[in-house]
């Protein structure tokens, strides 16, 4: 969120704790899973770095679903998508969040 580079005396820092888990969607008839849901769950707390003030926090989930085939390769390249667009999504909640707390701050 820095048009220019990063600053050299940030003002604001935000942290971010991530946790995802899989969940198994379809079944085989040998009970293994062919399909998975991949739940991201990002909490993030926004504060001024001046002062070590909270300024905004909040938790933001996504969830992306990926098939399991019989290619090792094949499945590391799904879940890897799926990590990416869960990621992808998350971070516009959030990047959406602090924008909204900014522009009310400004009224």
């Amino acid at each position: 969120m820095q048009p220019n580079g990063e600053a050299r005396r940030p003002v604001f820092r935000l942290s971010t704790t991530l946790s995802e888990n899989r969940e198994g969607l379809a079944f085989q008839q040998d009970d293994s899973a062919t399909r998975y849901n991949l739940r991201l769950s990002a909490h993030f707390v926004l504060t001024d770095s001046r002062d070590g003030t909270e300024l905004l926090q909040g938790t933001f989930r996504a969830i992306a679903a990926y098939n399991v085939v019989r290619s090792d390769y094949a499945n590391l390249v799904s879940l890897k998508d799926a990590r990416r667009r869960a990621a992808y999504s998350v971070a516009e909640g959030i990047e959406s969040r602090i924008a909204v707390y900014f522009s009310r701050r400004r009224e």
